[in-house]
This record gives C-alpha cells, structure tokens and sequence, in this order.
C-alpha cells in the first residue's frame, strides 16, 4: 500500500475517493473489510453516489449507513466530533460513537428514519457530546434524511450546522438585557443585590450559582444574597478562603477562577469544580464595592467568550452598585445640607442684630440653646482657660453628678483633661463617638456620659475657648449631627468675633470724637490767636512806619546815605510785615467764613481772574491756553481765590521766560472734576513738593521771587473745606503744574 495521500495512491485507487481533502485519503485507506460495508469496489452504486455527495461537499454531512449506522462524513464534519472522536469514528457504528453522550436522546430519531423512512429537522438542537475531554453543551441545526435502495431504507443522512456559539451569544445577550432593564428601576445596594440575583435566576446554565458579598463599615466582605443554593450550601460560603480574598486588593484584576468542592448546582448532572471571583469596583477611583461569585458551567469550558459574558454582568453590577453609592451620599449631603440650612436659619435669627445681644456669653447661650433644640444633648458647657486650669463660663444642662459639678467648680487641671487640652493644641474638633472615661481622669463622675464633641472657639488672637457637647444613654454623633455642630461653630465664632470687633469699633470711635472735638478746639483757637494776633502786629507795624517816616522828614537833607539805607531796610521790613500780617488774615478769614454753594462756571471766572491780573504782565509775552472748562458746585469768592493765586504763581514763576506759556483745562477724575494750571516756569524739586502747601513754605529766595508763603495754604484749605484735594508736580527747570479736585455739580455739595 503507498503512503496515504502520494500521487500514485490517487492514481491506483478507486476513483470515488480521489476528492481533495483529509477524509478521502482516510477513507481510501480505510480497511472496510472489516466492516459489514465491505470493501469500496463491492458498495452499491447508492451508496458509492451518497459518499461522493458527502466528500464534495462543504456542508458538514455525516452518514450511518445500514441498520448499524456506520458512520461515513466529510470534512466539514470533522470539528463536530472533536479530538475525542475523530479520526476513530470513521467506520464505527453510531452507537459507538456517541453512545455515552448523544445518542441516547437521538436514537428514537434513527429509528424513526430507518424502520418508519421518516424524515427529522431541529434547530439549536441540544446535543451534548464529549469531544474535548468533557461532556459539552452543544446546539445545532440538524435534520435526517432517509436513504432509499431497492425501495428499502439503506441509511440515514445528516446535514448538520453548530448553533452552540450564537445559541450561547443570546441566551447572554438576553441575561445581560435583562439585568439593564431590572438595574434600571433599582433604589440601591440592596435593590442591585436582589435584582441580580433573579436575573441569575434565569440562566442556570451559565450561572449555575451566585453568590454576592458587599463590604461592611469596617471593609470586610459580608453575603448579601445568594441563588441556585440551598441555604445549607450558602452557610459554608459566608466566610470566603483568605486566599481567594487576597488579591483584590489588585486594581487590575478583573476576574479569577479557583477550584472548589464539587457542588451540585445547576441544570447539569455533573457538579460544579469551579468558581469565578469577579471584583465589583468603582470605575473612577477603583474603590472595591463588592464581589460577585459565579459557578462556572462545567458543560462549557470557560473561554474568552464566557470571560467576557462574566465580566460584562460584573461591570453592570458595579455600575448599579456605584450608583447606589452616589445616590446615598447625595442623600446623605443633601441631609447634611438641609440640616446646616435649618442651623444656619436658626442661627441667623439670633445673630441678626448683634447690637441688642452682643456681649459673647450671650451669644455662646444661645448657640447652646440652639444645638439643644436640634440634637438631644446631653448638657453643652462653654470652658476657658486661666492659668493651667479650665472653667464653665456658660452651661446649659446639667452635670449629671454632683461630684462631677464640683470638680467643674474647682476647675479641671489642662494637663489631664485631654478632652479640653487636644482641641485647644490642634485647633480641631474633638470627637468621641464612644467616651473613654479615662480621657479627663474623672472615671467615677463620668458614667452617665456617653459621646463627647469639643470644639475650639477660635478668635484672630488664637483659642479663646473650648465649646463642649455631651451626650447622655446614646453613643455617637451621625454626619448630619457633626455637620450641625460645626456650622454651629463656626458661625459662633465669626458672631463673637463681629461682637469684639463693634465693641473695639465703638471704643475706637469714641476716642476718635474726643480727639476730633480736641482737634476742632485747637484749630478754632489757633485761628482766634492768628487773628488776635495779626490785628495786634498792626499797630506796632504802624508805629514803626510812622515814626520810619518823621526819621526820614526830621534829617531831610542832612540824612547821610549809611543812615538813608537803614531807613529803607526798616521800611521795606515793616512792608513785608503787613504784607504777612494780611496773608494771616486771609488764610484765617478762609477758615472761618462759611462756603456759600452755587453754580460756578469756571470758564467766566478764569477769565475775570485774568482780567485782574493783566496789568502785572504789561511789557511781558504771555501765551495762555484755556481749553473749555465746565461748572462745578462751590463757592465763588473763595475758588476765585484758588485761581488768582495760581495763576498770579504761574506768572511770577515764568518771568525769566522769553515767551510765557500758561495752559488751563478741566479732567473727570473717579468721580470729580479737575482743575489743572501748568506753565514753562522756573518749576521745583520735587522732593519738596509736600512743603509747597504749608503755610510759610518758600522754595525760592525773597530776592528770586517776591511772596509770603501762604498762598499755596490758602488753596489747599479752600479746595479741602470743597471737598477737593490739591497736587503739584515739576522738575526744576521745565515748567511745574498745579492741580486741584472738585465735586461734579450732580453730587450733593452740602454732604461735603
């Protein structure tokens, strides 16, 4: 015999199998003697033409021919038996071949076809066949045709197609819509818990059991339901292996399968070998909200498709379950939010008018009284601390224990009361849910207390005081509770601090008016004194002038030109004199004459002021350029005063200037207008400039510049009794510019 599938085996066998493929050669070499078909040269011409049917064609075929059903297929066929079944199932009887798996249930369909000549077709056909090592679960498309010779059923024709992975995809396409829809209408953990399991409830066959554990508040895993087990068979899983439980602290790990006892579960008779350790996390932060365990279906080995199924309906347990966890801390905020609003409302109330209830310890009461009427306190005492010891400066409550009441008497040593000693070093609450009676040394007088809350009453200058809580028969504070106290708190302390600072504001004022009327006493005495004695230097001045001239008249002729000279000092001198002596009177008229508001058009009064002042620039080039010039609110005599002396300045100052030059305009400045005169004077340094205002300030020498240094004060002083202020910027050399506010004539000129 030639080696299968050479060129001269082709050409030498018999011509039915000389179709391409790996069951031709195999059935050419094939030793059907010892078959009751015989050898292939002795078939029917029936049956010759049905295999050259099944060879050629790339349907999968499978036929059992003769009442033994010996079994005839293609290529195609082949991946239906597996690697348990082919190559050994050629020529074998069809109750060989799939007597332990198959044909039990299609036996009745042989019989059917071979004794009656009726025909079958199913579609998604369970079928279970061991052809990898297992009893699989397996669905197809199938029928049975019976095969006619001499009028006599000679075989049984199979067309087959596998359904296992599109009958698989939607029965877990529907278990994975379905608990969408059921996850849909859940109200949390519980809801997804229960809904969960009903769904599984439904596919036993790719969930034969499941088992879902959520965390408790100390992060252990507790079962939280179960389906498909009994509950004695639950119990033994209610304490998971450490083992398995050890890697979940794995973000990355998505699913893990581990070997167990074998538990009968499921629709299958064989029992379940292994599970599916499915982590349930939250997406964004990978935070572990539960573990699904699922059995996995030992009719169906457990590849990628089957993973993705398992980690598919984990991640829509997670995504419920999450959910459910977002939803209850929007509860819990939204509580939290409603309680600090209603603490906020009460709190507002009693702080609304701090003027009538400021004094602290009356707004600490009432903070206490108002935490009383929102938690069922205990007793709230407010402590401060006086040496190296604590006193109760306001309590509402009682002590509970009258050696406790004097031991507050005494005053509670800082170094042992941790409960007060702890909030006033860290500046944070303090909170015992559960009172260790150990905490302030005082074991025997604290029975009754069973939650404390400390809090520090925090001021700019550090702790002023600790605001304590205490509950009596019920342990700990919930989040809404501690959210309360420290809204509470925290308003207390900027309602204390807002009563320190109107009671330091009201002191403050009070020393601010007696030093204003002081200030207002002085300046009126001081410009009753410059007047007093401006009108007192008069006669003296006169008298030196008199009798200046009868000196000058007595010597007539004789007066020799030594003597003439100190006669012309002293006489200039006195001028001088009266000259400062009139400033003093019109700087302290300024002050004591009232400012009679109107409208004041600065246009007109520029120009009558220049009118005034042509004379002095008679033989001199002047250039004056006033731009339009608005009306303002004031006074005006004294604002003409303003402008004879600045102008008058900006004269005297651009004297050495070939050509003067004076420019005047008007500019918005926050709200008022400004008036600003600038020349190509002389100008100053500016390092002075703070000096030009004050009365008697010069910059430039008497024989430089004639004047009495009382001008520039006599503006500053009108333009502050208008509300205005002054300036004045220059370099030396390069001109200088004098500036001075007003209010806009739409503001009121009597608030000013």
């Amino acid at each position: 015999m030639f080696p299968s599938g050479s060129p001269e085996s082709l050409e030498s066998s018999d011509v039915l199998f000389r179709q391409r493929g790996e069951m031709a050669v195999l059935m050419r070499d094939f030793n059907w003697a010892s078959t009751t078909l015989g050898p292939p040269g002795s078939w029917s011409g029936p049956l010759r033409t049905f295999v050259q049917l099944i060879l050629s064609s790339t349907q999968p075929m499978y036929l059992g021919w003769t009442h033994d059903l010996i079994a005839l297929y293609n290529d195609a066929y082949r991946p239906i038996l597996g690697q348990d079944k082919h190559p050994w199932a050629l020529g074998a009887r069809t109750a060989d071949i799939f007597g332990q798996d198959g044909y039990p249930g299609l036996k009745p369909v042989f019989d059917a076809a071979l004794e009656r000549g009726e025909s079958a077709a199913y579609v998604d056909l369970l079928v279970p066949l061991v052809r990898h090592g297992y009893m699989e679960e397996c669905y197809f498309d199938v029928s049975w045709t019976p095969l006619y010779v001499d009028q006599e059923v000679g075989g049984v024709l199979s067309l087959v197609n596998e359904t296992t992975d599109r009958v698989l995809a939607a029965r877990r396409t529907k278990t994975h819509a379905a608990l969408t829809a059921r996850l849909l209408e859940t109200a949390g953990s519980g809801d997804t818990v229960r809904q969960t399991l009903s769904v599984a409830d439904d596919n036993p066959h790719d969930l034969p059991f499941v088992l879902l554990y959520l965390p408790q508040a100390d992060g252990t895993l507790s079962l939280s339901g179960h389906a498909r087990l009994e509950q004695d068979q639950a119990e033994a899983w209610r304490l998971l292996p450490e083992h398995w439980t050890a890697g979940l602290a794995q973000q990355e790990l998505t699913l893990q399968v581990m070997a167990t006892t074998p538990l009968a579960a499921g629709p299958w008779p064989e029992p379940v070998e292994q599970v599916a350790l499915l982590p349930l996390r939250q997406t964004d932060t990978g935070t572990l909200l539960g573990l699904l365990i699922t059995g996995i279906n030992p009719r169906k080995r457990l590849d990628e498709d089957y993973r993705d199924f398992l980690r598919l309906l984990a991640a829509q347990v997670a995504s419920s379950l999450q959910s459910a966890r977002l939803a209850r801390e929007l509860q819990q905020r939204n509580a939290e939010l409603a309680a600090r609003n209603r603490a906020l409302a009460a709190f507002d109330e009693w702080t609304r008018d701090l003027t009538a209830t400021g004094e602290p310890y009356d707004l600490i009461g009432q903070a206490q009284s108002l935490l009383k009427s929102l938690i069922p306190l205990g007793t709230a005492v407010y402590y401060e601390r006086s040496g190296e010891r604590w006193y109760v400066r306001q309590m509402l409550g009682e002590y509970g224990d009258e050696q406790l009441r004097q031991a507050h008497d005494a005053g509670l040593a800082h170094e042992q009361t941790s409960n007060l000693r702890i909030p006033f070093e860290t500046g944070q609450p303090y909170y015992q849910h559960l009172y260790n009676r150990a905490t302030d040394h005082l074991p025997d007088h604290t029975a009754h207390v069973t939650a404390t809350a400390m809090l520090p009453l925090r001021s700019p200058h550090g702790v002023r005081g600790i605001f304590g809580l205490a509950l009596f028969g019920r342990e700990g504070w919930t989040e809404v509770e501690r959210t309360v106290i420290e809204t509470v708190a925290r308003s207390l302390e900027l309602a204390v601090d807002r009563a320190d600072k109107i009671t330091e504001l009201a002191q403050e004022r009070a020393v601010l008016a007696a030093r204003t009327a002081a200030l207002a006493d002085a300046n009126e005495e001081l410009e009753a004194f410059a007047y007093s004695v401006s009108h007192d230097l008069r006669t003296p001045v006169r008298h030196i002038t008199g009798f200046n001239d009868l000196l000058r008249k007595s010597f007539g002729e004789a007066l020799d030109p030594k003597a003439a000279r100190y006669l012309n000092v002293v006489g200039e001198a006195a001028g001088r004199m009266n000259v400062l002596i009139d400033a003093m009177l019109d700087l302290s008229r300024t002050s004591r004459l009232p400012i009679q508001y109107e409208a004041v058009d600065l246009e007109v009064l520029v120009q009558s002021v220049r009118n005034e002042l042509e004379p002095d620039i008679a033989g001199r080039s002047v250039e004056w350029e006033v731009h339009p010039l608005p009306v303002v609110a004031g006074d005006w005599d004294t604002l003409r005063q303003v402008l004879v002396n600045l102008l008058s300045n900006a004269l005297k100052y651009t004297r050495p200037r070939e050509v003067a030059s004076i420019r005047i305009w008007a500019e918005k400045h926050d709200g008022a207008t400004a008036v600003l005169v600038a020349d190509n004077g002389v100008g100053f340094d500016p390092k002075y400039q703070e000096k030009l205002f004050g009365v008697f300030q010069r910059l430039h020498h008497q024989h430089e510049f004639e004047g009495t240094g009382v001008g520039l004060a006599n503006v500053r002083r009108i333009i502050t009794r208008h509300g205005g202020r002054v300036w004045a910027s220059s370099q030396p050399g390069r001109g200088a510019t004098f500036g001075f506010t007003l209010p806009q004539p739409d503001a009121d000129p009597a608030s000013v």
